[in-house]
């Protein structure tokens, strides 16, 4: 008598489980490929609405080099309250821009190199003491603020 246990496996069966394999691994790739399209498209949406307001906000600013020479040299405290509103304007911007930049990081489109450069802005930024007053919470992402909330405060003091 033999030990051997026939085997008897069908070319179709076979065919079939392949095929099956085949659909799965395609349905899990569209998935993945939806996925990144979703977060790209949402970073282009969170990208165009930076944009926006950047226009809005800095409209005012053409053609006014001296204005934009003096809110970004001089001390808070000898500017005229037409030039800190101008200053706070400028501000604002970059808090848009930074919390732009900080959700494109947490979604991966950003890598650390690029990061590097823009946490260290913010981190400048943050540590403006002059400027922190201008930090609205309610208007700033759960996320950002907890970012900024974990970063060194120079200001504390």
């Amino acid at each position: 008598m033999s030990s051997k246990i026939p085997v008897a496996i069908s070319f179709t069966g076979v065919a079939n489980f392949l095929g099956v394999l085949g659909v799965i691994g395609s349905l899990v790739f569209v998935g993945l490929e939806l996925r990144q399209t979703q977060k790209i498209a949402i970073a282009a949406q969170v990208q165009a609405r930076a944009e926006q307001l950047t226009e809005r906000n800095l409209v005012w600013l053409q053609g006014q080099w001296e204005l934009g020479y003096r809110i970004r040299t001089l001390p808070h405290n000898e500017l005229t309250p037409a030039e800190v509103w101008a200053k706070e304007v400028e501000s604002s911007w970059g808090k848009t821009m930074q919390q732009t930049n900080y959700y494109a990081y947490r979604e991966g489109l950003l890598d650390d190199d690029q990061w590097k450069a823009v946490s260290n802005r913010i981190l400048q930024g943050w540590n403006n003491c002059e400027m922190r007053y201008t930090y609205d919470f309610d208007y700033l992402e759960d996320a950002y603020v907890e970012y900024l909330r974990a970063l060194p405060d120079e200001c504390a003091e």
